[in-house]
């Protein structure tokens, strides 16, 4: 199995992170816009960044230390997960 392959195995078991890397496919977003845009609980967002983050499917993009307005961005490596799950109907 490809590391694309791994990484959409990993996407599709968890809803909420699928949720989350579709949102960051349209712009960079803190947490506060991906929930306006998902109806995720923020708890249910800071899991999934957290794992997304932990594969380098997205990445932040203000300081670390950064407490309010952490703004996400997908990676390349997140776009092609997304890619390959749009391709092969695979995105709820």
């Amino acid at each position: 199995m490809g590391q694309t392959e791994e990484d959409v195995a990993f996407v599709a078991v968890g809803p909420n992170r699928q949720k989350v890397l579709f949102r960051l496919t349209e712009s960079p977003a803190i947490p506060a816009q991906i929930r306006e845009d998902t109806g995720l609980e923020y708890s249910r967002i800071s899991e999934s960044v957290n794992a997304l983050r932990g594969r380098d499917l997205i990445r932040l993009l203000v300081p670390e230390e950064t407490a309010r307005g952490r703004l996400y961005e997908i990676t390349e490596r997140g776009e092609d997960t997304i890619a390959y799950m749009q391709e092969n109907g695979m995105l709820e």
